[in-house]
């Protein structure tokens, strides 16, 4: 016996090698769009899909006659104008399993970059039948020199044979693909329709003897499927398909892929990776103009584009946004090469309402609900084209894998109630993204072609996606504020007129009843009256509206607790983790210490032995701080008197607010300071208390994570500078942290309802984008102002109140 070493090759089975190719190919409709898009890679521009279905009878066992098909006698056919094969060809890359040929030559002759690129595309011919006959006529072809190729894939069962023992027949013939279709699908099929295609090459595919009974409701999902997956219109792609059922002729036939001519809005972004810009092209056709002009026009005038009269008649604008001001996203080297090898990419969608609401009065075009649903039912959704071709599942019918559902929900308001708030729902558009596997090699498939992998680049690829989509929102609900505003304005203005024109006539009554009293002044009589029942309806009014109040600030208090919980997060996982280790701590140390001196707690703090039980309860007192901290802010933010509007004043409102954040700025060593020029001055101020904490609580909060993500450790210092000017309370509230983030050109922009800079490395938002919205709504409610300030260093702000 040697000792020497050699070399012993792996062995494939037959079965595992179609086992392997099976995995790609769960069910037969994946399979049949599977060598449709080889057709594609061929170059074709016509492929032909017809199914050969015959039905027998067959009886149950209460002798009942039912209908199925006939799987033995059934028949598929794809057929194809592309490229045909040679001989070498089928040899060489069509016989080889797992071939790199796509993925090496990766642009066909007519510069369609192919979407196969694993070489197992055969194997779902194996997948559709037992048998399969091909004839092939190549481009390069002399006197009609073509291949017959001819496979039983039932060799692949036989548990004794290796994959390089199964063989195909081939054979050299003749072909005339038109003649070759006439003969396999006989007299019966009307070739007119086909008559004036070319054919003077490519390939048919005979599938026979099938595996699946193919029932009209399949071979109708294969048709809605190849609706979705063959490249759509806009892409101006030459190829089309053609679909017959044999048994059915005048049920399918052209396979249309959406178009849409009556949309909402129509938005095209293109993403250029090396210029980390956008480029937007937004489309309105929402509004009637004729009626916009009438009623609305003055509301435009003096606006500036794209929110003008001109621009909005005009319908489509242009402009380009830089990657990091769509995405609010500090660029730094490592966000930057991310983003530039994520690659290029473009995106179009429409906005397609079901319905126009008439509460708020916009003036939308007449729609017609019914066929806007039917088409979105049918090509609804964000798809995502690679190389011209659907990707799965992305785009089906309740996948909506944004999660625009999700936002929608969130932030239910209407579309021009408030800038920036609404958000769209998945049901309400269609679109497309196109990518390449050439430009952007990071989205990668899945194994098994269900999808796109779920890394780090494809989070990216969908924040940008968002991102995109909300420059449509905001765009829409700044087009329709004003309207929503001046409608507003409107029934206000009814209403008073309502109320002024019952409270005379209630007077002209009052005053007709009481003639036989002797009223010196009638006149007098009837302002005074008019005046007493205006107040009584307007004082019902105001309490009606004052109980609405109470139930808006609870919702915004509830909302900024939630912000605020976000802050105490840290310190309440250091108090959970201090209590495990306390616990197990505790129990060594009661182990150790003998009992005469666990009855001596001063023997025990003086020796060094047992010097660890001090620390213990040191600990303890401390998280005991920390959770009285937290439970003492959100027990005082809901306290009842902070729900009742109330007479306010400011300096015992902030040296309050001073004592319950006090904890935590001792812990971060931040320095509160408050310079109250109003003490001595007497005013008066009517609000929620609650509403003033969920300004200032937020700003304080905001404060903070500056200060955590400034780099220099400076001195902490937030400042609240109190004063009245002209008859207005005014506050200054600044910082010393890291500022406002570079990546706000328009600085009312942070105002924005879910609007945040706070981001992790693949751009998902890591703040929630509600404290600052919040802080400015609150101010607003209460007839107030917040101006953003340009302080040399850190963030301040300007707020300013009305007082009597």
């Amino acid at each position: 016996m040697t000792n020497s070493t050699e070399k012993i090759p792996f062995k494939i089975s037959a079965r595992a090698g179609k086992l392997l190719g099976r995995e790609n190919f769960s069910n037969p409709e994946g399979a049949i769009t599977e060598l449709v898009k080889n057709s594609y890679d061929a170059d074709a521009e016509n492929c032909f899909v017809f199914f050969d279905i015959p039905i027998i009878e067959k009886e149950d066992e209460n002798k009942e006659i039912y209908l199925v098909p006939d799987k033995e006698n059934s028949i598929i056919y794809i057929i194809d104008n592309g490229d045909g094969m040679e001989r070498d060809i089928v040899e060489e890359y069509w016989m080889q399993i797992g071939t790199g040929n796509k993925e090496q030559f990766y642009l066909s002759d007519k510069e369609r970059v192919k979407t196969g690129a694993k070489g197992i595309g055969r194997f779902a011919l194996d997948r559709l039948g037992f048998e399969t006959e091909m004839w092939t006529l190549s481009k390069k072809n002399k006197n009609n020199d073509g291949i017959y190729w001819n496979m039983d894939w039932a060799q692949f069962d036989d548990f004794n044979k290796s994959i390089s023992e199964i063989e195909a027949d081939i054979t050299p013939v003749k072909i005339d693909i038109k003649n070759k279709i006439n003969e396999v699908l006989g007299t019966s099929f009307d070739f007119s329709e086909i008559k004036d295609i070319d054919f003077e090459h490519g390939t048919i595919l005979k599938i026979c003897n099938l595996k699946d009974e193919w029932f009209p409701a399949e071979i109708n999902s294969v048709f809605s499927s190849l609706e979705a997956l063959i490249p759509p219109k806009e892409l101006n792609i030459p190829f089309k398909v053609y679909f017959k059922h044999l048994q059915n002729l005048s049920q399918y036939g052209d396979v249309k892929t959406a178009f849409f001519n009556d949309f909402d809005y129509k938005v095209t972004a293109k993403y250029f990776a090396e210029k980390l810009s956008v480029e937007f092209t937004i489309e309105r056709n929402e509004l009637d103009l004729q009626v916009l002009k009438r009623k609305y026009g003055h509301l435009f005038q003096n606006l500036s584009q794209p929110f003008n009269l001109e621009s909005i008649e005009k319908k489509t604008f242009t402009y380009t946004k830089s990657i990091a001001k769509l995405l609010n996203w500090e660029m730094n080297q490592l966000r930057r090469e991310f983003l530039i090898e994520l690659g290029d990419f473009q995106f179009t969608y429409n906005y397609i309402k079901f319905t126009n609401s008439k509460k708020e009065g916009y003036p939308y075009k007449s729609i017609v609900s019914r066929e806007r649903r039917a088409t979105l039912e049918r090509f609804g959704g964000i798809k995502i084209y690679r190389d011209s071709f659907r990707v799965r599942p992305y785009g089906d019918p309740k996948n909506d894998w944004l999660g625009l559902g999700f936002r929608a929900g969130k932030s239910p308001a209407g579309a021009g109630q408030r800038i920036g708030d609404w958000r769209v729902n998945n049901e309400s558009l269609a679109g497309i993204i196109t990518i390449s596997r050439n430009d952007n090699p990071l989205l990668v498939d899945k194994s098994d072609r269900g999808g796109l992998q779920e890394n780090d680049a494809f989070e990216l690829f969908k924040n940008i996606i968002i991102a995109c989509i909300h420059e449509f929102e905001v765009d829409r609900s700044r087009v329709l504020n004003p309207i929503y505003i001046f409608n507003k304005q409107e029934e206000e203005k009814r209403k008073n007129e309502e109320i002024q024109k019952k409270a005379h006539e209630l007077a002209l009554r009052i005053i007709e009843d009481s003639k036989s009293n002797n009223t010196s002044n009638e006149e007098e009589q009837q302002e005074a009256y008019e005046e007493f029942f205006k107040e009584s309806v307007r004082g019902i009014i105001d309490d009606k509206k004052e109980e609405e109040n109470q139930e808006i600030v609870q919702v915004r208090s509830l909302a900024s607790l939630g912000l605020i919980v976000s802050s105490f997060s840290h310190e309440l996982k250091e108090v959970s983790n201090n209590a495990s280790e306390i616990v197990e701590l505790e129990k060594n140390v009661l182990n150790l210490i003998p009992n005469e001196m666990k009855l001596l707690p001063s023997s025990i703090n003086d020796s060094t032995e047992f010097g660890d039980v001090v620390d213990i309860f040191a600990l303890l007192k401390e998280d005991k701080e920390k959770i009285k901290h937290w439970i003492d802010y959100t027990l005082t933010a809901i306290r009842k008197d902070k729900r009742t509007r109330t007479k306010l004043n400011f300096g015992n409102f902030f040296i309050q607010l001073q004592d319950t954040w006090k904890r935590i700025f001792k812990r971060k060593d931040i320095n509160f300071i408050i310079s109250d020029r109003t003490i001595d001055t007497n005013y008066s101020f009517r609000a929620f208390e609650m509403d003033m904490t969920t300004i200032f609580s937020n700003l304080i909060n905001n404060s903070i994570d500056s200060f955590e993500d400034k780099n220099s450790v400076d001195e902490r210092n937030i400042l609240i500078e109190l004063s009245i000017v002209n008859n207005r309370i005014e506050i200054i509230f600044s910082d010393n942290g890291k500022g406002l983030d570079k990546t706000f050109d328009n600085k009312e922009e942070i105002f924005l309802a879910f609007t945040t800079s706070k981001r992790d490395r693949v751009g998902n938002e890591v703040g929630t984008g509600l404290g600052m919205y919040l802080v400015k709504s609150v101010i607003d409610d209460n007839n107030g102002n917040i101006e953003i300030l340009e302080p040399e260093q850190g963030f301040a702000v300007k707020i300013t109140f009305s007082i009597n």
